[in-house]
Formats: structure tokens, C-alpha cells, sequence
């Protein structure tokens, strides 16, 4: 009976040590830092450019990173590589319908155009009853709903 335990154990060490050193960009959000850069097919120069994104500040996703380069995810799952010196780490998020900003009680304080880039103050708000994240657009600051943006 005791080799039994310690077989799970060993057994349960082995997937913690796993999980732990398996990479996780799942909820890795990024920001675009440059007013221009290349979405490329492949990880460096030598592959073609796909896109060339012109958004300064937009989030995306990191799905894979290497030393020079990282594979990122788009809003609209668009997928590329792009040169890692072109990302920050400021958080944003991106608009992705028309909507309204609003404050602690939901009144709307400002509207807000598709593809525009709010900076990401704090998120896992609820306000009445809306999941929501604060948000600064200029001096503005206020809550957008988690179903009216992307980078989450």
C-alpha cells in the first residue's frame, strides 16, 4: 500500500513540474509600441510580410515567443509574427462595437467609435450587474463593458 502512495506522488510531482514549466501566454496581452509594424508569415526578416499593422498601442495576443520575435493573435484571429522590439507592455484594450463609456453608476460619460484604443486601468469590475473594466481615454476615465472590447 505504500508504493502505491508513493507512486501517486511521484506521479503528482510530475504533472506540477509540467504544468509549471509549460509557457502560458493564454491571458499574455501585449501592446503594439510603434505607429508601424510588419505581421510577418514566419518568425524573421526572411519571411514575407502579411500585414502591416498601423494602430499604434493595440493589444494583442501572444501565442508564442522566441528571442527576436513573437507569434500574436489579432481581435479578429488574424495570426503573425511580429518583431518583439516593437511590443510593450502596456496594457490596452481595443473597441470592438460602438459603445458608451460610463461611470461608477452606469451613465454613459462618453461614446466610443470601433477600433479605438482605451489604456486598461483595472478590470474584473461589476457594475451593476455589467462586467466591466476602468478605463482611460485621454483624462477620461470610466468603465466599458467586457462585451464591447478586446484584450482583455
Amino acid at each position: 500500500m505504500c508504493s502505491i502512495v508513493h507512486y501517486k506522488n511521484i506521479i503528482s510531482f510530475i504533472f506540477v513540474l509540467l504544468f509549471l514549466n509549460v509557457p502560458s501566454f493564454a491571458n499574455n496581452f501585449v501592446s503594439i509600441k510603434s505607429s508601424t509594424t510588419n505581421l510577418r508569415a514566419g518568425p524573421g526578416k526572411q519571411y514575407p510580410i502579411n500585414w502591416t499593422l498601423i494602430l499604434q498601442n493595440m493589444p494583442v495576443k501572444i501565442i508564442e515567443k522566441s528571442n527576436t520575435y513573437s507569434k500574436v493573435e489579432l481581435y479578429d484571429g488574424t495570426i503573425g509574427w511580429i518583431w518583439n522590439v516593437t511590443i510593450s507592455e502596456k496594457k490596452t484594450l481595443l473597441v470592438v462595437r460602438d459603445s458608451y463609456i460610463f461611470d461608477g453608476k452606469k451613465n454613459n460619460i462618453a461614446f466610443v467609435k470601433k477600433n479605438v484604443v482605451l489604456e486598461k486601468l483595472k478590470c474584473d469590475e461589476l457594475i451593476k450587474k455589467t462586467k466591466s473594466c476602468k478605463v482611460k481615454i485621454d483624462n477620461l476615465k470610466g468603465y466599458i463593458s467586457y462585451k464591447d472590447i478586446w484584450g482583455i
